[in-house]
């Protein structure tokens, strides 16, 4: 019988600043698009602050996130209800990066969308979700993440099944996706939390079919795939994230 088959692409650091366009080996690191609505770094504090600073890492993103969502526990959700890569996420991320400067009180924060919308994300699990829900009985599932139509199609094209997989593999295991959140984001405990979950993306991978995952984004997608799931096992029938 065939067998999907996944196809790891190694990077050694998170992504910062722009969505990868996946490589063609597996050993490739991807490089970054650097043009585009999507793609560019959310912008920093003018130029008439004192001191620059450097591009916020993963940490300071979802440390950011959760200070805001500590005070409104609903701030992300007009981002999640837009499409990855897409001109409504961005118009939401550059709303949101203004909300994380003030509440953390770093006025020059840069980012990029995916990272944004990956911390809040992350935040949310944490800060809502710090006892895990139980899943519902029977079963109830989060919606699939809508797919981005207005960007470049070819690479919207190449991130669909890495969404997929996430929307299957996540409700499946989401201790084991807790297990990825609770390391540092681009560690070796990272990558490993993120092997252990092979076993179960291989099952969600359509028979005879290759999947080639970007360890980078990976992490962002779990956080929002075990976000929304975790709702919809909160809040039942009447999350507007439930399937139908």
């Amino acid at each position: 019988m065939m067998t999907g088959r996944i196809k790891w692409l190694l990077a050694s650091a998170m992504i910062a600043f722009a969505p990868p366009a996946l490589a063609a080996t597996q050993n490739e690191e991807p490089p970054a698009r650097q043009t585009g609505a999507h793609g560019e770094a959310m912008p920093a504090a003018p130029a008439s602050a004192a001191v620059a600073s450097a591009p916020a890492t993963s940490s300071d993103v979802i440390a950011a996130a959760a200070c805001v969502i500590t005070r409104n526990a609903s701030a992300a959700d007009a981002l999640f209800a837009t499409p990855p890569y897409s001109t409504a996420e961005r118009e939401q991320a550059v709303r949101l990066l203004a909300e994380m400067r003030r509440c953390s009180h770093h006025p020059q924060m840069s980012s990029s969308a995916a990272m944004i919308r990956g911390g809040f994300a992350e935040a949310g699990v944490e800060t809502s979700f710090a006892t895990p829900p139980s899943p519902r009985n029977p079963p109830l599932a989060a919606a699939p993440l809508a797919r981005g139509t207005d960007g470049d199609a070819a690479f919207l094209a190449q991130i669909a099944p890495m969404y997929q997989l996430a929307d299957c593999a996540i409700p499946r295991q989401p201790d084991l996706a807790r297990a990825v959140l609770a390391t540092d984001a681009g560690s070796p405990a990272e990558s490993a939390a993120i092997t252990a979950l092979n076993p179960t993306f291989i099952a969600c991978v359509p028979a005879g079919s290759q999947i080639r995952i970007d360890r980078r984004i990976m992490r962002f997608l779990v956080a929002e795939a075990l976000y929304r799931w975790s709702v919809v096992q909160r809040d039942g029938p009447a999350s507007p994230w439930v399937a139908h």
